[in-house]
């Protein structure tokens, strides 16, 4: 994969809790992967997810879904009620805009620019809006427009399917971390860093069927080996970025998942499958503190 494949496409393999639709009668094109640590009368499964989807991809079925059948506690990221979805709007414009009197051109050449008023109209976004957007919000707002073009569905998603699975059923849903600490590793690095991640965008762009068949065919395939090429590596080039999209939430995450192995039961954690991969991702850690890691499937 091209080395400039960083964020915020990979993003949606960490972050951004909207989600894509699957039937469990649909033949499966799609096993990701699912790994399971036991401890005394507790099991915890870790689902490697993606927060958007081609609506194509058939990934519900065999012993994923026996999984989510018999979960008693389903994890995700944030669980994302209508209330909180109202907070994350807020949350984005308090933290989206820049300041008066500031605006991207500050923070781009004036051909960076063309071409980002250029992907703006293409994709229906007001050129007189996003030249006062924060570069990580024009980011976001480019990735996920330029994706959903490219046939990635916005609305049904791996965490929304199961989370509507096992809400009929009335299982307990909780979370890793709270709406204000994720949103925050989406805005929360100075603006030249950030003017960074927007040139990554407009980068990005130019290669976006290319960029979308890496990501997609690594998170199918299940294979950890693609996973990290397709998703860790290019993210360590910016290591600022990285560590607090990816390194500081695994770390933190761990005392959450370890009081759910004292659990006498058997949950699933949902989380974007970056989480899960590389010499700092979840598993590590975890297989780093002692507990024995089985890759299910």
């Amino acid at each position: 994969m091209n080395s400039f494949v960083k964020v915020p496409f990979i993003a949606l393999f960490i972050i951004f809790s909207v989600v894509v639709s699957a039937t469990a009668e649909e033949e499966l094109n799609a096993k990701p992967a699912i790994w399971l640590v036991e401890d005394d009368a507790s099991k915890v499964y870790f689902l490697g997810s993606v927060h958007l989807l081609p609506d194509d991809v058939k990934w519900y079925g065999g012993d994923l879904k026996a999984i989510v059948d018999k979960a008693e506690e389903v994890v995700f990221e944030v669980h994302m009620t209508p209330n909180r979805h109202r907070q994350a709007q807020r949350l984005t414009l308090q933290n989206g805009m820049l300041s008066e009197g500031d605006s991207l051109k500050n923070y781009l050449t004036e051909e960076e620019m063309d071409f980002l008023f250029d992907q703006a109209r293409a994709y229906g976004i007001p050129t007189a809006s996003i030249i006062n957007f924060k570069p990580w919000f024009a980011s976001v707002a480019l990735s996920i427009s330029a994706i959903t073009r490219e046939g990635w569905n916005p609305e049904p998603g791996v965490d929304k399917f199961i989370e509507k699975t096992v809400a009929s059923r009335g299982v307990k849903i909780s979370a890793l971390e709270t709406l204000e600490e994720q949103m925050a590793t989406l805005y929360g690095y100075p603006l030249e860093t950030q003017a960074e991640m927007l040139r990554d965008t407009l980068d990005q762009l130019k290669e976006i069927k290319q960029v979308t068949l890496e990501m997609i065919d690594s998170w199918t395939s299940g294979d950890e080996n693609l996973m990290i090429e397709a998703l860790i590596n290019p993210m360590k080039q910016q290591r600022d970025v990285y560590n607090k999209l990816l390194v500081q939430r695994n770390n933190n995450w761990i005392p959450v998942i370890e009081g759910l192995l004292e659990k006498e039961q058997i949950t699933l954690v949902v989380a974007g499958a970056a989480h899960f991969i590389g010499d700092d991702g979840v598993i590590k850690l975890l297989a780093d503190k002692g507990y024995m890691i089985k890759r299910v499937q």
